[in-house]
């Protein structure tokens, strides 16, 4: 398998035996969640039904394992792989949500060597709630559920990290009420001059809006995730040039995160329609 900018139609445990070990510096994993639901999505053309404002409904795949036992059996030598194939200051990002989150944890503790017995243990870097608000708002009998989780492995204790600083608020703004000659904000203190770096550092709860039902990056992909997110986690731990997986790509949004940041990536789906939305996306005509 090339290691530069491919698309590949098959199950992830293959493709990933076919990746040299430690090749990978960035793996970010958005598999099914269990819902016990049968996931569909527009195709490719989005061709609408006949008399309806709606695109025509294909399936896309069905998100059923049953008991945790068996979800966990499935995804186990699937993130197994992921971890040889990771570089020693690699990171593994594992999206999930409340079903199996608790479940995914122990494994990945196991993986990664942290629950006892292992060689070469990895790092548990940080559990990132991401809180994305939009959706329907069904609950009658409990709270709603509005965020997600992303649980940060790393290879090593050597992992990349570049710190990224949120946006400055009006207060930051306001106490930083001076420009030098460079554009710099800054405020000066007891005869001293303090430059304005940027807003706080960011935490582990992420606010990002979900994709709205109008938003011009929707494709029409059941779970496809707003690029504001994978930029960021593409941003934190990675550098230009380094190589970005996803095995599970869907519509190819880390793929085009890893793009627009200046990375290398491979992205693997089982489903073919994924692939050829993301490989719309991505300007690669499929089967070229």
């Amino acid at each position: 398998m090339s290691l530069t900018n491919q698309l590949v139609c098959g199950d992830c445990l293959d493709e990933l035996r076919k990746i040299p070990e430690g090749a990978c510096d960035l793996i970010y994993l958005d598999p099914p969640f269990n819902t016990n639901l049968k996931r569909t999505a527009p195709p490719p053309g989005r061709k609408r039904m006949e008399g309806s404002n709606q695109p025509q409904q294909h399936a896309a795949y069905a998100d059923s394992f049953g008991l945790p036992a068996a979800y966990i059996d499935y995804m186990r030598p699937r993130v197994e792989q992921m971890r040889r194939v990771l570089a020693v200051d690699g990171s593994l990002f594992f999206h999930c949500d409340w079903r199996m989150s608790h479940h995914v944890r122990l494994m990945l503790d196991e993986v990664f060597g942290l629950a006892g017995g292992g060689d070469t243990p990895g790092v548990f870097v940080n559990e990132i709630i991401w809180h994305y608000g939009l959706g329907a708002a069904r609950a009658s009998r409990h709270l709603m559920t509005k965020h997600d989780v992303i649980f940060w492995y790393a290879n090593s204790r050597h992992y990349t990290f570049n710190l990224i600083r949120e946006a400055p608020t009006a207060a930051m703004l306001a106490k930083y009420c001076h420009t030098d000659a460079q554009g710099k904000r800054y405020m000066n203190s007891y005869g001293r001059r303090y430059v304005l770096k940027g807003g706080k550092p960011l935490d582990d709860v992420w606010d990002i809006a979900n994709i709205s039902p109008t938003a011009s990056e929707r494709v029409g992909y059941p779970t496809q995730k707003p690029l504001a997110l994978l930029l960021r986690i593409v941003q934190l731990a990675s550098n230009p040039g380094d190589l970005v997986l996803d095995p599970f790509c869907g519509s190819g949004t880390t793929l085009l995160a890893a793009q627009q940041c200046g990375r290398r990536w491979i992205g693997v789906d089982a489903n073919p329609q994924a692939i050829e939305i993301a490989g719309k996306r991505l300007g690669i005509e499929i089967g070229d």
